[in-house]
């Protein structure tokens, strides 16, 4: 379904269902202060032609409704032109990191890192990572 990183993504889905609002709000500050900062600009790139490069396009498109539940808030009765205002403030670095772990297995240990990082003290990967290779 998720390609290689099946197991690291639900778990991951998982955990961040458990997330407590301290916790977001800590992965939140994280992903603020680097978002902006070349490295993490340039390990997004890199993600996205990874992902491209090793085919896993179709495990990336699978990963959108999973991660919209969790960190979308949705009203049914709302206009649908107005999904994206509706996310929670750990969409953006949830779908970060999600996206890292589908590729895990292919990206440069430090893209990972760096795609990781706002979730790497509340969710860290060794946690998620029984039995995979650890970028």
């Amino acid at each position: 379904m998720y390609g290689p990183g099946t197991p690291l993504v639900r778990r991951f889905l998982l955990q961040l269902a458990g997330l407590g609002a301290a916790e977001c709000e800590r992965v939140v500050s994280r992903y603020r202060d680097i978002v902006d900062a070349p490295a993490f600009v340039a390990a997004e790139r890199i993600l996205g032609e990874t992902i491209a490069r090793s085919g896993r396009d179709s495990a990336r498109d699978a990963l959108a409704g999973p991660l919209l539940q969790l960190v979308g808030e949705f009203d049914p009765l709302a206009d649908p032109r107005d999904a994206l205002t509706s996310l929670s403030e750990i969409a953006e670095p949830a779908t970060a990191a999600i996206l890292a772990l589908v590729a895990a297995d292919v990206l440069p240990p430090e893209t990972f890192a760096a795609l990781y990082r706002p979730f790497a003290e509340v969710m860290p990967f060794s946690g998620l990572n029984s039995g995979s290779r650890a970028p």
